[in-house]
């Protein structure tokens, strides 16, 4: 092989590798800046909807609070320091003020944690509120529970307040149903869509996992995801 052909050669190889490499480079450069765009973007929505979950759970406390400050807690929480408090006079209190509060969920627990009236289940009149502990103060912020109704379960946002009178102490538990309506309702960013899977057994139930219009068409899909996070 001539000189000359090997100089050709060598400059030929020379010009393919720096291609190469410019290529490389940029093509590792935009990968790098579109994930870090697209990790950006997603924690922006992830940060928007946390701040509108909040937003929800403030506005339960507000509707407990409301509620908790009311003639009728007062009135209620006077009535069990008495020697023997007519508790049945309650007895279904809490289902006329879950509606005007607009609330799914509403019992009034006396403090040892009894229900005295229920909205969701007024049976459970006389039984314990497990979601009281005597004592212990009541949380600040809304908190998700999960709610027992004659029907079965449900999950709900809710808020507990705790009115005193006297050494007698009156619990004021509500909430709302976190469903597929309560999805509808967010005020989601652009681009994002909220799921929920209500199903805390263990294994994927297709039928739990749900957006904001209901059922999900293939849900299997996820299971790999739901599975990995239980």
């Amino acid at each position: 092989m001539s000189f000359r052909r090997k100089l050709l050669l060598m400059f030929a190889l020379a010009v393919t590798l720096s291609v190469t490499a410019v290529t490389w480079t940029v093509s590792t450069m935009a990968r790098r800046a579109f994930e870090r765009a697209d990790n950006e973007r997603t924690a922006a929505l992830i940060t928007q909807f946390r701040n509108e979950f909040r937003r929800r759970g403030e506005d339960v406390v507000e509707r407990v609070q409301t509620i908790a400050s009311s003639e009728t807690a007062a009135r209620m929480a006077l009535s069990l320091s008495r020697e023997a408090p007519d508790y049945g006079t309650y007895l279904n209190e809490a289902k006329t003020i879950a509606d005007t509060q607009q609330l799914d969920f509403l019992e009034f627990a006396d403090g040892e944690g009894k229900i005295i009236s229920s909205a969701q289940w007024p049976a459970k009149f006389g039984y314990p509120d497990p979601s009281i502990t005597p004592g212990q103060p009541a949380p600040k912020d809304a908190y998700l529970l999960l709610e027992q109704l004659p029907d079965g379960a449900a999950l709900g946002l809710s808020a507990t307040r705790e009115v005193s009178a006297g050494d007698k102490s009156l619990y004021v538990i509500g909430g709302k149903r976190v469903d597929e309506t309560f999805l509808a309702s967010l005020e989601l960013p652009s681009g994002m869509r909220a799921l929920l899977y209500q199903n805390l057994a263990p294994g994927f139930s297709s039928k739990q996992l749900v957006d904001g219009a209901g059922e999900l068409k293939q849900p299997d899909r996820l299971a790999p995801l739901v599975e990995r996070v239980q």
